[in-house]
């Protein structure tokens, strides 16, 4: 069995609905109807790319209109005429079909050829159709070759939108991103905040990284603070970047020793929280093997980690000279192995010197064993 590929049902439906006659004109400016404007978003970019190709080359591509009593409606090429515009070009070539608006408008929605339409726009034509010619959605799905649920999803995307915002984003003062992840939600939530962060935009765009950043902000903000923000978006993001350059001027002031001390402190504050939560956690009679054993991963780490750090921080002590075998031997030379001198008193006889002890301790005393050195040189003999 032979299977097509959607592209290829789309083509053949463009093919199966254009039946009807057409012709390549030469029209004035002034003859086209551009009723349809509203549902194409300008692109600057592109129209500055137009004009240089139109000036170089000449217009390659004709317009689309479709005849109405005596104006020509134009169905496609809207970025076209302006950049013919931006030329002060008074006439231009186009291709007059002779069908219903209805119809031309489904044939430019699947058509293959120029450029790829923005999901918004998609919708725009639609809400078009089912609106001013009253076609069921169903209908629109079967004449473009897609499912219903595609011409649902464009549809409700354009109905979502207020028009405020909907007309910017037609006229480029607004992307689609913006205007689907920040201010459509934020109309829903509160639509006066919205139209006065839309203002604010016109007038003082943000580029997308920043007013993803403000609305995250705004999402944790009071009302109070909200005000402030909506006032001045621009000043907001300002204020942002100047802590954020302090926050970063501070970090290489104060170096890794600032770091580790910083990330330290915060290590401290958890484990007091965790300290705090044992008798929740641990008195409930619960299986907490498995806390036990994460703990004592943690234990075992902590331990490490100060093992690590006596190893680079012992020979910072005054008075101290540590070597990887231990401290160091204070005093005499052979005094490391000497036992205290209390412990000694501890082991004499009554009447006994310190040295009668020693000797009689090591078996190698005799009665008549004379007076030895002082205590402090015991370990001397």
């Amino acid at each position: 069995m032979r299977t097509s590929s959607p592209e290829g049902d789309k083509a053949r439906r463009v093919a199966d609905m254009k039946t009807f006659n057409s012709q390549t004109l030469e029209a004035d400016l002034h003859r086209l109807d551009l009723r349809f404007a509203a549902l194409r978003i300008r692109q600057p970019r592109l129209v500055d790319r137009l004009s240089r190709s139109i000036e170089q080359n000449g217009q390659l591509v004709p317009l689309v209109v479709v005849a109405e009593r005596d104006r020509w409606v134009l169905i496609d090429g809207y970025l076209r005429i302006e950049a013919l515009r931006r030329l002060a070009r008074d006439t231009v070539r186009v291709e007059l079909w002779d069908c219903p608006l209805a119809q031309a408008l489904l044939i430019i929605l699947v058509r293959v050829q120029g450029r790829t339409w923005e999901a918004i726009e998609e919708g725009a034509v639609i809400r078009e159709l089912t609106t001013r010619f009253e076609l069921p959605q169903r209908e629109v799905a079967r004449q473009t070759g897609r499912d219903v649920s595609w011409v649902n999803r464009r549809l409700s995307l354009v109905q979502a939108l207020p028009e405020a915002l909907l007309t910017a984003i037609c006229r480029g003062e607004l992307s689609t991103w913006a205007a689907s992840r920040v201010l459509a939600p934020l109309a829903r939530a509160n639509n006066d905040h919205a139209q006065t962060l839309l203002s604010a935009l016109q007038h003082d765009p943000l580029s997308t990284r920043e007013l993803n950043t403000w609305y995250q902000h705004y999402q944790k903000a009071n009302q109070q603070s909200r005000k402030r923000m909506l006032a001045q978006p621009r000043l907001f993001c300002q204020a942002l970047q100047a802590q954020d350059q302090d926050r970063a001027a501070n970090a290489l002031r104060a170096g890794p020793e600032g770091a580790w001390l910083a990330e330290l402190k915060r290590l401290t504050e958890r484990l007091r929280g965790l300290n705090k939560q044992v008798p929740l956690v641990f008195a409930g009679g619960l299986q907490t093997a498995s806390l036990q054993r994460a703990w004592l991963v943690m234990k075992t780490l902590i331990q490490t980690v100060d093992e690590t750090l006596a190893r680079y921080t012992d020979h910072d002590s005054p008075g101290h000279s540590r070597s990887d075998s231990g401290p160091a031997p204070q005093g005499h030379p052979g005094t490391q192995d000497c036992p205290p001198a209390e412990d000694l008193t501890q082991q004499r006889a009554p009447g006994d010197t310190p040295t009668a002890a020693t000797h009689r301790r090591d078996g190698t005393g005799d009665a008549t064993a004379t007076a030895g050195p002082p205590q402090r040189n015991l370990c001397a003999l």
